[in-house]
């Protein structure tokens, strides 16, 4: 399962090359199925009736998501499946009534990815339909972690069941430095990296949750190609973000 990732701006596609590598939304290549029991914080984000991205049930009314998911897209268009192992089909779709994007998010670079939205009706929580604890504490370098998602696969196609990936930590100094691709100016403050030599996230998982110890830890940002060892996968850190997490979920 890899994790590809989301970079917009001209600028990021001269500094990291080929325009045609550099995807806007996370995917999971080298995987294997997961059942959405395991997972059942793990959602749809459907826009005019097709997956977009990845969510997390946060509460019965309110999902997180990543900020580029949502940026400037209209709540009338969009849905979320909860309780399901494909995103095309089964579970419950729910209406959204309203989403709020960080202040600081930054469409050339997507620092601040992040984004919560409030459901039109309360979920029903059950075996497969369940919310996850935030991290209060960022996941140390090494960390065992699991991202999940319905992203591209190794066939280059979005995966009709629910996949899983273990990955490792890459502390975000250490993702910044010129040990790998991307430089400081890529790697913000409020991320964290993860990689692994067979797995990663890419197109279809962005928004989706990374997992450690059954605490949200990160949500799938961005990335450039997929199973790279120079490019990392980049999440934004809950533990960092949690306070805005939960002012943003009280207020919207």
């Amino acid at each position: 399962m890899a994790v590809c990732g989301i970079v917009g701006a001209v600028l990021v596609l001269l500094l990291l090359g080929e325009a045609s590598d550099v995807e806007t939304t996370g995917r999971i290549v080298g995987g294997s199925n997961q059942l959405i029991r395991n997972a059942p914080w793990q959602v749809s984000i459907q826009i005019s009736a097709r997956h977009e991205c990845g969510g997390v049930i946060y509460s019965k009314e309110i999902i997180i998501t990543a900020g580029h998911c949502l940026h400037e897209k209209s709540v009338s268009l969009m849905k979320v499946r909860v309780g399901a192992e494909n995103h095309n089909y089964g579970g419950t779709l729910v209406p959204v009534a309203a989403y709020q994007v960080h202040e600081q998010f930054d469409s050339r670079f997507l620092h601040y990815d992040i984004a919560v939205l409030r459901l039109s009706t309360p979920l029903t929580f059950g075996l497969s339909t369940r919310a996850i604890n935030l991290a209060s504490k960022s996941p140390t370098g090494g960390t065992t972690v699991t991202v999940t998602g319905w992203g591209h696969t190794d066939n280059g196609a979005l995966s009709d069941s629910l996949q899983k990936a273990q990955l490792q930590i890459i502390d975000r100094g250490e993702c910044a430095s010129p040990k790998f691709g991307y430089g400081a100016d890529f790697v913000g403050e409020e991320t964290i990296c993860a990689a692994s030599t067979d797995a990663d996230a890419c197109t279809g998982d962005a928004g989706g949750p990374l997992v450690a110890s059954s605490q949200l830890v990160g949500i799938v940002s961005w990335g450039y190609r997929c199973v790279d060892d120079n490019y990392p996968g980049v999440y934004a850190d809950v533990a960092f973000l949690r306070p805005w997490i939960v002012k943003a979920a009280n207020a919207i």
